[in-house]
């Protein structure tokens, strides 16, 4: 019995997760066996056709700045899991960043494409605004520092004043001002909020077809 495996941690491409299941099926789990999958969109019930049912299971999606302790972790639990298990999982996960448990798996799919791919998504506005700095002729370096201290400050500020990013934005818009001509570009046709709803929506539907 010494042998018998009594927990597992799934991170892996969702691509080859039927494989890597396959595999662990030739392996025997203790009755209490917890599994931890961070794969995404992948469904409990996905995980089931390989392993025991009645094993306690928790999904969870992270994102990149767990590698800096400021991940946004949102887990799930079956049944079965114990609240001693939720506890250590919920301590774990918050030694890097945030956690949030959800209450239907349906949710899953949805913070993947929200927090999980979220990260990309910034780091390419991030991308986008050094490169438009750029055109106006600044400095890699200067660019660089106004760009990253503008994001951080912006962060820091909005989380501060806890008030709603658009009565941010209009403070700073003042009637016929610099920030004003900027946002209009943004406001015209709903450009931005637009384009941000059809990213969320693309990256949902790809975990819904992932998890299939």
């Amino acid at each position: 019995d010494i042998n018998l495996i009594d927990s597992v941690i799934f991170a892996v491409k969702p691509q080859i997760l039927s494989k890597v299941l396959s595999d662990f099926q030739n392996y025997k789990f203790k009755k209490n066996t917890i599994y931890i999958s961070i794969v995404a969109g992948k469904k409990i019930n996905f995980f089931n056709k390989f392993l025991p049912l009645s094993n306690q299971f928790i999904r969870v999606m992270p994102n990149m700045p767990a590698l800096i302790n400021e991940s946004m972790s949102c887990l799930l639990s079956n049944k079965y899991v114990t609240k001693k298990n939720i506890n250590f999982f919920n301590i774990l996960f918050s030694k890097v960043g945030k956690t949030i448990w959800l209450k239907d798996e349906v949710e899953i799919n949805k913070v993947t494409a929200i927090s999980g791919s979220g990260p990309g998504y910034i780091f390419l506005i991030i991308d986008a605004f050094e490169k438009a700095a750029k055109e106006l002729g600044m400095n890699n370096n200067i660019t660089k520092e106004l760009v990253h201290q503008t994001l951080f400050g912006s962060i820091n500020l909005f989380l501060n004043e806890k008030k709603s990013a658009a009565t941010l934005a209009k403070n700073i818009a003042i009637k016929g001002g610099t920030t004003e001509a900027g946002l209009n570009v943004f406001r015209k046709n709903k450009v931005l909020h637009e384009t941000f709803k059809n990213v969320i929506k693309a990256a949902y539907l790809k975990s819904n077809q992932l998890g299939k």
